[in-house]
């Protein structure tokens, strides 16, 4: 989510020259607009959490349909998104601070965005005070811990790491926590969601295990070496490995190869059914196919954005996109607290029931029965959200540009 620390370069601690073509504090535009679009998909999926009135799993091909299967996969794209960028950004700071200071930084931001996941965004799923719910912010907080060990190993290595990772970790779907006895909450951790327990009482609600995002982290990491490239060259580059990692996506589906535990693509009695059984991944833990998909898009679109943003094309859009870019989890944080607000007030004037949205941790693991909306009222929803946090955002992102108070970074 967040992942450029707002603070000026030090003379003492610029480690190489600054390429011309960055700005003074390492941003790159692209970089903002794309996490951005991300940020809006994060905040349509979780509008359709709380809003929607489907009781099905909106990817399962034999009973979801294309409306809503295309509505949450699209949504796929935030996590790999998120994580990769992030990485990228924390290469672009190496090139204005030195390991040590970077590692400190990394290790605080990791700390922090793991308390807030526990705290704060646990409480706004919920507004009571059930177990904790470790999603995608614990597992940043996580990755920059790792990375901040990573970072001091030359860029090929790295890049071995999070390749060897995000390739093999498929390898251990066999392992399953429940036969390994004390060891399963280790398990849950690394490879399977879940819940963590004490004394056989679950106590955590575990839904982002740590493998194989740290091996995304690093991979994000190396591409920030891409990143730093002319805009032609990394525009290049980006668009070939996103071409050549969604290609792998769909050689292996095609060829009903390694890399999904799911039950794999099926020719089904419709086309429609067929398309979303093809695209059917695996999101938790996530598979290599899920990885190969969204990572593949997600270049391909960083790539288009970095051209349009060179070229100066559509201003305005990228404007837009661009305030949520460089606030993103200050963003995080107020749209679960608005969404889930208005789904609380919606439900009090229309149903007895509406309590539902004050009970620990039913978010994710149940559906109120009588209440929710179509597709349609879902979308409006959302973009009225999104647009309601546009002043709060635009406000934060000036604040930081113009403030060097470091404790603004960590938000």
């Amino acid at each position: 989510m967040t992942t450029v620390i707002q603070c000026d370069p030090k003379p003492a601690e610029a480690t190489k020259p600054r390429p011309r073509y960055l700005g003074r504090s390492y941003r790159v535009e692209s970089i903002d607009v794309l996490r951005g679009l991300l940020m809006i998909l994060m905040a349509l999926d979780h509008t359709r959490d709380y809003f929607s009135s489907a009781t099905v799993d909106p990817t399962d091909p034999f009973h979801s349909w294309p409306a809503l299967f295309i509505t949450r996969w699209v949504t796929h794209l935030c996590a790999p998104g998120f994580i990769l960028l992030a990485g990228a950004s924390v290469y672009l700071q190496r090139q204005r601070k030195s390991a040590a200071t970077l590692t400190r930084a990394l290790i605080l931001r990791g700390l922090w965005l793991i308390f807030l996941e526990i705290t704060v965004v646990s409480f706004g799923w919920s507004f009571a005070l059930g177990m904790p719910i470790l999603q995608v912010i614990w597992v940043i907080g996580v990755c920059m811990i790792v990375l901040a060990g990573l970072q001091w190993l030359p860029i090929p290595a790295v890049g071995l790491f999070g390749v060897i990772i995000v390739l093999g970790h498929n390898l251990l779907d066999s392992i399953h926590a429940s036969a390994l006895g004390n060891w399963s909450d280790a398990w849950h951790i690394f490879h399977e969601r879940g819940f963590l327990t004490f004394h056989a009482h679950p106590v955590v609600l575990y839904g982002y295990p740590i493998i194989p995002w740290i091996g995304v982290m690093a991979l994000g990491y190396c591409f920030g070496a891409v990143v730093t490239q002319t805009p032609e060259r990394r525009q290049r580059i980006s668009a070939l490995l996103g071409a050549a990692s969604f290609g792998v996506f769909v050689l292996l589906r095609l060829t009903h190869s390694y890399g999904d535990p799911g039950p794999g693509f099926e020719h089904l009695n419709t086309t429609a059914r067929t398309m979303m059984s093809f695209f059917s991944v695996q999101k938790y833990p996530p598979s290599l196919h899920y990885l190969l998909a969204t990572l593949g898009i997600v270049l391909l679109l960083f790539s288009i954005f970095d051209g349009v943003s060179k070229h100066a094309r559509m201003p305005r859009l990228r404007g837009f996109l661009d305030v949520y870019g460089r606030v993103p989890f200050f963003f995080y944080i107020l749209h679960i607290f608005v969404i889930h607000t208005l789904a609380l007030v919606v439900a009090a004037a229309t149903i007895p029931t509406w309590r539902f949205w004050i009970t620990p941790d039913v978010v994710f693991t149940s559906h109120l029965a009588g209440w929710g909306y179509s597709l349609p009222i879902v979308y409006v929803v959302c973009i009225g959200v999104v647009l309601a946090l546009y002043p709060a955002c635009a406000w934060f992102s000036r604040l930081k540009d113009r403030s060097p108070d470091w404790w603004l970074a960590y938000l």
